[in-house]
């Protein structure tokens, strides 16, 4: 099997991910949750404005994503790359869904409880193209971006099948191409199967390793803009602003953004460099599971200690607290033994089905001559 070169670490992306992942943790539990009424309990209204723009984060994750993903396909065949993301997503997810679950289930939540049919379907990550055209019950809400994620890694998997990597920035242009015209004229299925909304973030991404390992060129460059200026007119659309975000003021939403663009072009410029420490290495390892659980499972936790503690700051550090260490039991317990095992199993799959004789077919009678 082809495996893919040796990545570049990043530790100035582990902190990224640290961030993204803090600022989303923060949406959910000082804003969101209390505007959906999920969370009983008022932060300072400082508190909650500042959480207000949160959400941001996941912005900052695709770009992250793009920049990642398209460095670990470098080298790498269609069937090593998805070897790659079930061993690397799959085992953490799986755990997160049931744990999640089960306390809906254990907790006789009437909001977060979902069936059997819903757990299953959840358990593929498939949920958003089952339920196509509804709201898809997540077993967590945060589950949505993993979706989006799913979409993009397909779009790579075609793109390593069909050999058209070497063709990235042609095939990036006509996606955003269609994410533009999509931004004009919204196709509901185009957008999910091909990631229009979130087109811009990943090619970002794309472009923003590009021009650390090749350099920057007059096409990179504008491509770089489209991407940032797209993302600007998605990001401050009125008719596009999340519903649940309490209207963040517009001009902040395009100065974090464009801070965004901005870190990123510091770090492949090497202008911000981050050595390598523990920190460093727990952040990156904790970013996926934290991100996983801390939603829906924080927010029964907060309610079922509302009797014995009123004050919510202090619950939250409670709750974020058990996050954090369910976090490191998830990656040290599960994470990293179960994806190296089901690594091994899937390459070994994968051998045997390459290396198996083929058939051989019978012939029939022969035509004398």
């Amino acid at each position: 099997m082809t495996r893919p070169h040796r990545a570049e670490r990043s530790h100035e992306l582990d902190l990224l991910r640290g961030l993204a992942c803090l600022a989303v943790v923060m949406f959910h539990l000082l804003h969101r949750g209390q505007l959906s009424g999920w969370i009983s309990d008022e932060p300072p209204q400082w508190l909650s404005r500042l959480a207000a723009h949160g959400y941001l984060g996941v912005h900052l994750f695709f770009i992250i994503s793009g920049y990642v993903i398209f460095m670990s396909v470098q080298g790498a065949s269609a069937r090593a790359f998805v070897v790659s993301r079930v061993a690397r997503l799959c085992p953490a997810y799986w755990v997160a869904v049931l744990m999640t679950a089960g306390a809906a289930w254990l907790l006789a939540s009437p909001v977060f409880a979902v069936g059997a049919r819903e757990l299953l379907v959840n358990l593929t990550m498939l949920t958003h193209l089952v339920w196509v055209g509804v709201e898809p019950p997540y077993v967590d809400g945060a589950y949505w971006s993993l979706a989006v994620e799913f979409q993009f890694y397909l779009i790579m998997l075609v793109l390593i099948a069909t050999r058209q990597l070497a063709r990235i920035e042609a095939v990036m242009a006509v996606w955003l191409l269609l994410s533009s015209a999509d931004f004009v004229r919204r196709v509901y299925l185009a957008e999910l199967l091909l990631a229009l909304e979130w087109a811009p973030l990943f090619c970002a991404g794309i472009l923003f390793y590009r021009i650390r390992c090749l350099g920057l060129t007059r096409q990179r460059y504008l491509m770089l803009w489209w991407c940032h200026l797209l993302t600007l007119a998605r990001a401050t659309d009125p008719s596009q602003l999340r519903p649940d975000s309490g209207g963040p003021e517009v001009w902040v939403i395009a100065l974090l953004i464009t801070a965004f663009f901005g870190l990123f072009w510091c770090v492949v410029a090497r202008r911000w460099t981050v050595r390598g420490s523990a920190l460093t290495i727990w952040v990156g390892a904790l970013t996926y599971p934290v991100y996983l659980i801390h939603q829906n499972l924080s927010y029964m936790l907060l309610e079922v200690l509302r009797p014995f503690e009123p004050s919510l700051l202090l619950r939250l550090v409670l709750v974020l607290a058990g996050v954090l260490v369910l976090s490191v039991l998830v990656h040290c317990v599960v994470e990293r033994p179960m994806g190296r095992w089901l690594r091994r199993r899937l390459e070994a799959s994968a051998s045997r089905v390459r290396h198996a004789p083929r058939p051989i077919l019978a012939r029939g009678p022969q035509p004398s001559r």
